[in-house]
């Protein structure tokens, strides 16, 4: 064999091997960041659900209240499948349609990762929302309402399960389908586990550092998100592509992280860390002078 045919045979060899690469880790990411999404988003509704049951049974609210929660809670769950079949529908439309639909659920599901992922901001997050669901509480018990109770058992699980169906629904048009539902009953088990075993001992949720962890995940997550919304809106012809390291940013290689060879791309993810890094040096910021004004009053 001379020297040329060995060079293509090598050649060969290689890109399968980065095809067989990129498709592992392809389906690698897509099942981290299902497991990821679920685990934070099904955390953070037990939280929020447990503290308002602690506070129920502290105030000796009877059955009536209590099935009031639940009914609530499912009727959450049921609205979650229903969005997600009228998604499924948005999208069964032309190629061109689902190519914008698409673009514009990953960005959307960036815009609302911005605010969930920056975990110094992240606690306030979680903590102001659990004493917000408490004092709703607070004020069905005192009228007595079960209404209420399910208002607010809807209200909180609805809110993560329709953040859950939106993040879903960009990571599909990134990662495989078989990936992304083995991530889901990963994050599923995992959810159900940490709840029973922290339930058993009796010991709180460590709430900073389950959201420090999947904070970190869920920014590589959004940057890929942005990378991958631009991406769709430019084959669907709305945003201008303009090559920029094209070579280094092989699409069969890096696409499945949103890490596309466009100056477009590029600069959108750059745009978004920035915007990332100046919100968490702003509440940084701001969190000091607050405990300096504490320390001084």
């Amino acid at each position: 064999m001379n020297g040329s045919r060995r060079l293509f045979v090598l050649l060969g060899w290689a890109g399968l091997a980065g095809t067989a690469l990129a498709q592992t880790a392809g389906w690698g990411w897509g099942a981290l960041s299902g497991a990821t999404i679920v685990l934070r988003e099904g955390l953070e509704a037990a939280l929020v659900l447990g503290a308002v049951l602690v506070y129920l049974r502290a105030a000796g609210a009877g059955a009536r209240l209590l099935r009031g929660l639940w009914g609530g809670v499912a009727a959450a769950l049921l609205a979650s499948g229903a969005a997600w079949w009228a998604s499924s529908l948005l999208l069964g439309t032309s190629e061109a349609g689902r190519q914008v639909l698409e673009g514009v659920t990953a960005l959307l599901a960036a815009g609302v990762l911005f605010f969930v992922i920056n975990w110094l901001f992240h606690q306030a997050y979680v903590v102001d929302w659990t004493d917000r669901m408490r004092t709703q509480a607070r004020a069905a018990v005192a009228r007595g309402s079960a209404l209420g109770l399910v208002a607010l058992g809807f209200l909180v699980v609805f809110r993560e399960g329709f953040e859950t169906v939106l993040f879903f629904r960009a990571l599909l048009a990134q990662a495989p389908a078989g990936a992304v539902g083995a991530g889901f009953l990963a994050g599923v088990a995992a959810t159900v586990g940490v709840v029973v075993a922290l339930a058993r001992s009796g010991r709180r949720l460590p709430l900073r550092r389950a959201f420090q962890v999947s904070g970190w995940l869920l920014l590589l997550l959004a940057v890929s998100f942005v990378g991958n919304g631009v991406h769709e809106l430019q084959e669907a012809g709305w945003i201008p592509e303009t090559a920029w390291w094209a070579a280094a940013f092989d699409r069969a290689v890096l696409g499945w992280a949103g890490l596309r060879g466009t100056l477009e791309t590029l600069g959108s993810q750059a745009a978004y860390l920035l915007l990332i890094a100046v919100s968490f040096t702003l509440a940084r910021r701001r969190a000091r002078r607050l405990e300096a004004r504490a320390h001084g009053g």
